[in-house]
């Protein structure tokens, strides 16, 4: 072969070697270069107090599955016996069955009677931003009131009132509402024996709560 041809066949052959390794490159800069937004993560992963929670299977869907997985703690059922009925799920039923008042899925709220010894209980979802809920918890008995508000996680409860509840104390009465996010709160009746042993009852109105942003804002 002449040495001319030789040449431009080895030029032809080393352009279009070039063309190739360009366009390579071109294509993976443009692959590169699609990044996610600023304050996204990579991986578009959930991170975060709340993916912990979505990732949870057990994490409650209504206010009958929060009712159901509530600690005795918070709402003792005086038929429950934990040895023969784990987590009190019969007797949390047979409650329902024959004390529920009111159960308002759409509205995040759930109203049980008295009967005895056994105290009432309210209870009142208020979603936040990334779709977990504050559980609020009002139990009434024949000499007490105990309201809380608490965060669950799928596996624990927290009783966050001191964190979402500007001025929360023990000595106040929460009225949980079925319909809307404001909370009243009146002050407790007390015993004329023991002032400081309140009797159950609702007191004077003293000021509203309203949900805002995760948190409740005194009105």
């Amino acid at each position: 072969m002449p040495v001319r041809i030789l040449t431009l066949t080895l030029f032809l052959l080393t352009f279009i070697a070039g063309c190739n390794n360009s366009t390579s490159s071109t294509a993976n800069t443009s692959v590169n270069n699609s990044q996610p937004a600023a304050g996204r993560p990579i991986d578009n992963t959930l991170t975060g107090n709340s993916a912990e929670k979505a990732a949870v299977n057990t994490y409650p869907k209504t206010v009958r599955e929060f009712f159901m997985a509530l600690p005795d703690k918070y709402f003792t059922l005086e038929g429950c016996e934990p040895a023969k009925d784990k987590g009190c799920k019969k007797a949390r039923e047979d409650y329902l069955r024959n004390l529920l008042e009111a159960e308002d899925t759409a509205n995040g709220y759930l109203k049980g009677g008295c009967d005895g010894g056994q105290e009432c209980i309210e209870m009142a979802l208020f979603k936040k931003a990334d779709g977990t809920y504050v559980i609020g918890v009002t139990t009434t008995g024949e000499m007490s009131s105990n309201s809380y508000f608490l965060d669950y996680n799928g596996t624990t409860w927290t009783d966050i009132s001191s964190k979402v509840v500007p001025g929360y104390s023990k000595k106040n009465y929460y009225q949980l509402p079925r319909y809307g996010t404001t909370i009243e709160v009146f002050g407790k009746q007390v015993s004329d024996e023991d002032a400081d042993a309140d009797i159950g009852d609702k007191g004077d109105k003293m000021y509203d709560l309203e949900w805002k942003s995760g948190k409740f804002v005194k009105k």
